[in-house]
């Protein structure tokens, strides 16, 4: 694999991080003013909202800085995944103040859940198939 190939990878992979962190402090931004006017009542899932973007933008992080950068496909897939889980999270926040309850807001976590594994496979494979070409 050509060098420059890696290094627009690893690019892409450190934009995507840094993308995923600004979304981290929005998320945390947000949750604070919507429970600053919610009187008193708050939400763990309005509370933790910032952590998939959080969790997605350090692992990107790490990945960028890697010899093995996830490529487009695993990357929106990794990226789709922390958006799923970060607005499922707001939703259900916004929802559990509000005194309601809604079923299918657990469409949000299982297609964050299913993209997740699917993001991880496709990573995998990349890789994998690298390493065939390799030898």
């Amino acid at each position: 694999m050509c060098t420059s190939a890696i290094d627009s990878r690893n690019k892409a992979a450190l934009r995507s991080a840094v993308g995923n962190l600004c979304g981290a402090l929005a998320a945390a931004f947000f949750g604070a003013v919507y429970e600053h006017f919610s009187f008193g009542v708050y939400s763990y899932f309005m509370l933790y909202a910032f952590a998939a973007p959080l969790i997605t933008g350090l692992l990107l992080l790490i990945l960028g800085m890697t010899n093995r950068p996830p490529r487009r496909l695993s990357l929106n897939l990794i990226n789709s995944a922390s958006a799923t889980f970060a607005v499922g999270c707001a939703a259900a926040g916004v929802v559990e103040i509000y005194g309601t309850e809604n079923k299918f807001l657990k469409v949000y976590f299982i297609v964050g859940a299913l993209l997740a594994v699917i993001a991880a496979a496709a990573y995998i494979k990349e890789n994998s198939v690298k390493q065939k070409a390799v030898q």
